[in-house]
């Protein structure tokens, strides 16, 4: 209907126009637009250096919410409702996903990492519900594990019936307007995102080899210090004849075969047992290094 918007939705139009700005302080910021809307807002990479000559790299995602928001959600909050997409796209990103809160009274967008959310891509891919929390206190506890809660009345086979509730603790870096224009805070701020957005790629590489392995930002100080937790999982379908065959132990193959061209054979004969049982290897491999596969 012409001449009339919704109050909520103009806010939230409003919201986004704000953290378009303040994102193009770290670099640039591609929006998404609303018809294509699947999950995320913004396409951003960062500005490697503030002056002269700007080039662009570390590649991610960002969903915008507006300051007062408690959590946010995915999955429907009915079973009838459910599907299975809203979920499965979280899992199938190749790039950092990140939340935006953003406060138009302060012109401040707060970033929070979602690094907890490896925990579920591993142990329960088939969650019915996600409910992300960030924190807006200046609490000094870790960030642990989702947990988890059976939901009642739920239907059967629309996911696992369970609510996942993740804490995503207190934003890594804030920005406002006097940040774009203090050189020596963006950079900072910059470098600390650069590392939370490697550390994510690290997670997703892992995630394609099927290397049950996570780091997550564990201890958050806001422009501040992270310190990092790290967690080897132990997963009741571990199916090891998958990885004889993956990407994963190709990569050990290129170890060893390095390791004995530089002179380290012992090193290298130690992976032999492993070799041994390493589908796909090109035969030329073997033949220029026959005593690590037979």
């Amino acid at each position: 209907m012409s001449g009339i918007r919704l109050y909520n939705f103009r806010e939230g139009d409003r919201s986004e126009y704000l953290a378009n700005y303040l994102l193009s302080g770290l670099g640039l910021v591609t929006a998404v637009p609303r018809q294509e809307d699947t999950g995320f807002d913004f396409y951003c990479q960062l500005a490697d250096q503030e002056v002269g000559h700007l080039t662009f790299g570390f590649p991610f995602i960002i969903q915008i919410k507006s300051e007062g928001i408690k959590c946010i959600t995915f999955g429907a909050l009915n079973s009838k409702d459910w599907k299975a997409e809203d979920i499965e796209w979280l899992f199938r990103l190749e790039i950092p996903l990140f939340i935006g809160i953003i406060s138009k009274k302060k012109m401040q967008l707060d970033i929070y990492n979602t690094s907890v959310l490896n925990f579920i891509f591993f142990k329960n891919p088939n969650a019915s519900i996600l409910e992300l929390k960030p924190r807006f206190n200046d609490s000094p506890e870790d960030v642990l594990p989702p947990t988890r809660e059976l939901i009642l009345n739920w239907e059967r086979n629309k996911g696992d019936g369970y609510r996942y509730k993740v804490d995503l603790g207190k934003p890594i870096i804030t920005i406002k307007n006097e940040d774009i224009y203090d050189k020596k805070s963006l950079k900072s701020k910059k470098d600390m995102f650069r590392n939370i957005i490697f550390l994510e790629q690290e997670n997703y590489l892992f995630r394609k080899l099927k290397v049950p392995f996570l780091r997550w930002t564990r201890i958050i100080e806001t422009n501040g210090d992270i310190t990092l937790g790290w967690h080897h999982m132990i997963l009741k379908q571990f199916k090891f004849g998958e990885y004889y065959g993956s990407a994963f132990a190709q990569s050990i193959v290129s170890i060893a075969i390095n390791m004995d061209a530089q002179g380290r054979h012992t090193e290298a004969l130690e992976l032999k047992p492993v070799l041994k049982r390493i589908r796909g290897i090109a035969p030329s491999i073997k033949n220029k290094f026959p005593h690590l596969f037979y």
